[in-house]
């Protein structure tokens, strides 16, 4: 009899492990847009089909050979709102398990609204009630709430294809383009909610930030998913002996056929064509990641995988990045490797314990590593600056903000923690309570560090002004440093502060560059000149891998180019701007303020083109920016640009550029209703010339400055400043 039972119990484990096993499973949620129920937003031709294309491909037995049960399609009428979302909780949470893949595709038309920490990124479903931001977080699919549903889900793999920036969703906009925006890129990534389940995760975007993404009426799809589609059907991209299509692979194979695609139609037309599709990993992808395992006819030698990039991402920001022991610069940095395999990543900063990784990269992938440096020492302090830190990756601003006062509270020597909520307050657009924050650092531990930080927030202020909701109560501080009032009053503080940082050290990167940002701020007629680009480039000198540095020297020399009255010698200023804008940009290919500094070069020099492609490219990094106002006069410069082409245009080119003219004024308005500060921003950068003529005729009144005054505000008030994170 005990026999008996003891085999009645292995039996029963047996059966009970067998019924536990799950065989890994696929599930899809595809959503396709092209037609709209409120006329303000305008038609696409194709996502329905791209999505139903996906959906073929999916479960067609030789290719993804995925049970129709376990793909749910959302195209036109069905893709409403409700159903979008729904489909996650009613569809793919009862469903998924540990062990399977989630593949989203999402085609339509995507919509941002607002500008750095405020911005949000939707997606436009099929009765959305209008493009107001209140009519969008009513009925829209905000991007980042459905990567959050996602990342609740236990599945060991996620794939998501995002084409939702094809063009402008409001009728007659002309070449008016729906450019991919950082907030988007950064709102569509899949986080695991459950740290003891980790995921591997891809986000494959149709484009780059600042491209748009085109339909092909010849390919009856847009270009991203016609490719993506005869990748997988017929293309050189399944690798033998079992047809696994790796992601690293496909995106290798479509960038490429989708950018020649690009290069021919710029060839045939009337202007540029620029589209590069761009797959962003998800943090901690720890191998390759595999659609599906096609059962056709493979390929003797697939299509070869891309060259792998890494970017490295710091907290905090400017930490000092080296790889193989080689030094790649100040995070943020991003570098492309000569091949898949195994490095050493090293970060390091003053005033935190440096941290080396050991990274595996993949040919056709990129990798990104976020580095958060632990502070030496901190007990109580360190603990709460941690949860600040974890808070702002949720973007739960207001708890990361009482955590770092809650550091400084346990520790007020806590320089990280006086960074951290400095930099977020900043960022948050509220620039007194940030000088009010460094005035309490440089009080409580003074260094280069603090006063240059100090230094280049008081410049931001008499640059920018005061933000919104920007109250301090307590005003008065030490060491003859106050929270200003007026934009005059902090030119002469940044000056004292930065003179206290190269007083500290003057061998400080970070203080030279805080020096030059103050000489350009008290400047009077160029007295200052030679001073303030000899500290920018003794920043330059000092590190030559930050990207600050070199756009500080850009900055510095195109202020004053302004006063220098005979065009070629102005110009020939400018193309040294220029040269170090792009040494930034190089280094840093998402810096929105070296953006924004080389279109104003462009755009003083009368180079319109390149000028129009640095601001939409500013526009589409404005995730970056600190002030709305700033963006906004970035609209109105695309504005005038686009007058002044269509002025120059006939026929159907000339309505074009007048529409695109009137879309990015209504962008602007739409940014603060208000624009005179937008223009007298542009005004002081020197622009009032180049833009006068093409703006409306109740906007010219705020651009109607002589040219003395002009030029002296050029100078006074510096544009560009960034405090870093």
């Amino acid at each position: 009899m005990r026999i008996h039972r003891t085999l009645l119990a292995a039996v029963t484990l047996l059966l009970c492990m067998a019924g536990s096993a799950h065989a890994a499973s696929t599930w899809a949620l595809l959503v396709g847009v092209s037609k709209y129920q409120n006329p303000q937003i305008s038609s696409l031709r194709f996502p329905a089909a791209d999505a139903a294309g996906i959906r073929d491909a999916l479960v067609d037995p030789k290719l993804g050979a995925v049970p129709a049960s376990n793909v749910r399609l959302l195209a036109d009428e069905a893709a409403t709102g409700s159903a979008i979302l729904g489909a996650v909780d009613t569809f793919l949470k009862p469903n998924v398990k540990p062990g399977d893949q989630v593949i989203v595709f999402l085609a339509g038309h995507g919509v941002v609204k607002g500008v750095g920490t405020e911005g949000k990124s939707f997606l436009l479903p099929t009765d959305v009630k209008g493009l107001t931001t209140a009519s969008l977080e009513a009925s829209a699919v905000d991007l980042k709430a459905l990567s959050a549903k996602l990342g609740a889900l236990p599945a060991s793999q996620f794939v998501l294809f995002v084409d939702a920036c094809r063009e402008d969703p409001t009728p007659g906009r002309g070449v008016k383009g729906n450019l991919l925006s950082d907030i988007t890129s950064r709102s569509v990534q899949i986080v695991p909610q459950d740290p003891a389940r980790p995921a591997s995760s891809v986000t494959f975007f149709a484009c780059g930030v600042g491209q748009r993404a085109f339909e092909d009426p010849t390919l009856k799809h847009g270009v991203f998913t016609y490719w993506i589609l005869n990748g997988i059907q017929e293309g050189a991209v399944p690798q033998r002996p079992d047809g696994a299509v790796d992601m690293g692979r496909l995106s290798s194979y479509v960038t490429d056929k989708v950018t020649a695609w690009a290069k021919k139609t710029s060839a045939a037309g009337d202007f540029e064509v620029e589209q590069t599709p761009q797959m962003v990993p998800g943090e901690g992808l720890n191998g390759p990641v595999v659609l599906m395992r096609v059962k056709r006819t493979l390929p003797e030698q697939p299509f070869p995988a891309g060259k792998p990039a890494l970017t490295v991402e710091t907290y905090p920001e400017g930490a000092q990045v080296t790889l193989n022991g080689a030094a790649l610069g100040a995070g943020p940095v991003s570098t492309s490797l000569p091949k898949g395999g195994a490095y050493t990543v090293k970060v390091q900063a003053p005033g935190y314990a440096p941290l080396e990784r050991s990274v595996t990269v993949l040919d056709g992938y990129g990798q990104q590593l976020v580095v958060r440096l632990e502070p030496v020492g901190g007990g109580a302090a360190g603990d709460a600056y941690r949860r600040a830190q974890e808070a702002e990756a949720r973007q739960q601003w207001e708890v990361a903000e009482a955590s770092y006062a809650a550091a400084i509270t346990a520790d007020p020597k806590f320089v990280p923690a006086y960074d951290g909520l400095a930099d977020l307050q900043i960022r948050k657009g509220r620039p007194r309570n940030g000088i009010r924050t460094l005035i309490n650092l440089v009080a409580q531990a003074p260094s280069a560090h603090a006063y240059g930080r100090l230094a280049t927030a008081y410049a931001l202020f008499a640059q920018q002004g005061p933000g919104k909701d920007d109250n301090v109560a307590d005003k008065k501080g030490s060491g003859g440093f106050s929270v200003p009032d007026k934009q005059d009053d902090a030119k002469k503080l940044a000056r004292k502060a930065a003179d206290e940082a190269v007083k500290a050290d003057a061998n400080s990167a970070e203080a030279q560059r805080a020096l030059g940002f103050a000489l350009v701020a008290t400047d009077d007629k160029g007295k200052n000149k030679r001073d303030a680009l000899a500290a920018f480039a003794k920043a330059v000198a000092l590190d030559a891998k930050d990207a600050a540095n070199h756009y500080g020297l850009g900055f510095g020399i195109r202020a004053f180019a302004a006063q220098i009255k005979e065009e070629p010698a102005r110009n020939a200023e400018l193309e040294r701007a220029v040269t170090s804008l792009k040494q930034s940009l190089d280094l840093r290919p998402d810096y929105y303020d070296a953006h924004r500094e080389l279109a104003y070069c462009y755009h003083l020099m009368g180079q319109n083109q390149p000028a129009r492609r640095q601001y939409e490219m500013a526009n589409a990094h404005r995730g970056a920016a600190t002030n709305d106002t700033e963006v906004a006069g970035v609209n109105c410069a695309l504005s005038t640009l686009h007058k002044q082409e269509a002025q120059s245009a006939s026929g159907e080119r000339k309505q074009e550029h007048e529409a695109a003219s009137g879309g990015y004024l209504e962008d602007a308005r739409e940014i603060t209703p208000n624009l005179e500060q937008a223009l007298r921003m542009l005004s002081y950068v020197g622009l009032s010339a180049r833009m006068t003529d093409y703006l409306p005729a109740e906007l010219r009144r705020f651009l109607n400055f002589s040219v003395e005054q002009e030029i002296r505000n050029r100078i006074r008030l510096p544009g560009g400043i960034r405090l870093p994170r």
